[in-house]
């Protein structure tokens, strides 16, 4: 495998790395919304399933460790404002509103199947091209080891120096092996 071939594959490894990490980000998210929206679900079907001829008393947090008393008079299932999509917030009940969040999970876990099976596609993918960058570099700087032994003998020659500078500059502080970032 060339230089060009071995930064060609460097490169892509890296990528790869790269989407890896966004990935796993973005499975972290939708974990954290599947958490919320589940919260969410057993208020509202624990609201829905209290009696509601009597009143009902209860606190909502709304952030920042501000809590709102909200007071439901009775005489039937509670409302809530829902966010139907597309910016659109409609009146639902309690129980409406707890069957919705419980259809959008679905689909959140949906999603996060879809991104796990990305992550372990790329993970895979990563794993192959960083053994065959590996494999490829060793192969190449195999013969490099030994070419300055075969040409320590004949130093005289003056086009030596020159061939030498090149393989300095490759191989960095490092030495004459490739790296990732080669």
């Amino acid at each position: 495998m060339e230089q060009s071939e071995l930064q060609r594959t460097a490169r892509l490894v890296e990528m790869n790395r790269e989407r890896f990490h966004e990935v796993q980000e973005r499975i972290e998210q939708v974990i954290n919304v599947l958490g919320e929206h589940d919260v969410t679900a057993t208020i509202l079907e624990t609201l829905s399933k209290k009696n509601h001829d009597a009143e009902m008393k209860m606190h909502v947090s709304i952030g920042a460790g501000v809590t709102l008393t909200c007071q439901h008079p009775g005489g039937g299932e509670g409302t809530t404002i829902v966010d139907l999509g597309s910016g659109i917030f409609g009146e639902r009940s309690w129980s409406d509103a707890a069957s919705l969040t419980r259809e959008r999970m679905e689909e959140l876990g949906a999603l996060l199947e879809n991104l796990q099976s990305q992550s372990q596609q790329l993970e895979s993918t990563i794993a192959s091209l960083a053994q065959s960058f590996t494999a490829a570099a060793e192969t190449q700087s195999q013969p490099e080891s030994v070419q300055p032994v075969e040409e320590e003998e004949p130093q005289p020659e003056p086009s030596e120096p020159t061939t030498s500078k090149p393989k300095r500059r490759r191989g960095g502080m490092f030495g004459n092996e490739l790296t990732l970032d080669d």
